[in-house]
């Protein structure tokens, strides 16, 4: 099991994922994602039993079915989570595309529009190699793509990710 980075925010790094997904699948590689949230979230509705046990306080909920199985833990004031500990709860996959972990200590690309106004986090980052961009590629950059190579960008994501431990 490989692990890649996927940073950029309001940049069309959800579509390129997406894309990217797609692409991997055409290869039969099969991929799982780890979406880093920057705002609280919830999967579980209201009233439901998983919701209810959660409210009562329970630490970690799993319901499953056939068709899938979900694992909700609750992990309040605990520091941001790490994507390599977070891919040992996976089951075995060819890739893990790591999303929006803007700090963690991965391989990985960032997603940029030429018109953002916001610093790029590569210019700090030497785990950032690579950009996807809609414009002129910048010259301190090893690998630059741009948004609709796909093919080009998951042969490169293959090739630079790194083995997961787990």
């Amino acid at each position: 099991m490989k692990i890649f980075r996927i940073c950029g925010y309001g940049s069309g790094r959800s579509v390129l994922v997406s894309r990217l997904a797609e692409e991997f699948s055409f290869r039969q590689l099969e991929i799982a994602v780890i979406k880093h949230a920057h705002k609280p979230f919830d999967l579980d509705k209201q009233g439901s039993d998983t919701y209810n046990l959660r409210q009562s306080g329970c630490r970690q909920t799993l319901i499953a079915n056939r068709d899938r199985w979900g694992l909700l833990c609750e992990t309040p004031e605990r520091p941001e989570p790490d994507p390599i500990l977070l891919a040992r709860h996976l089951a075995e996959c060819d890739l893990v595309l790591a999303v929006g972990f803007d700090s963690a200590p991965l391989p990985g690309l960032e997603v940029i529009r030429s018109n953002n106004q916001t610093a790029p986090l590569y210019q700090h980052d030497a785990h950032i190699q690579t950009v996807v961009i809609d414009g002129a590629p910048p010259p301190n950059v090893p690998y630059a793509f741009a948004h609709d190579e796909i093919e080009n960008i998951a042969t490169h994501i293959t090739e630079q990710a790194i083995v997961l431990v787990v």
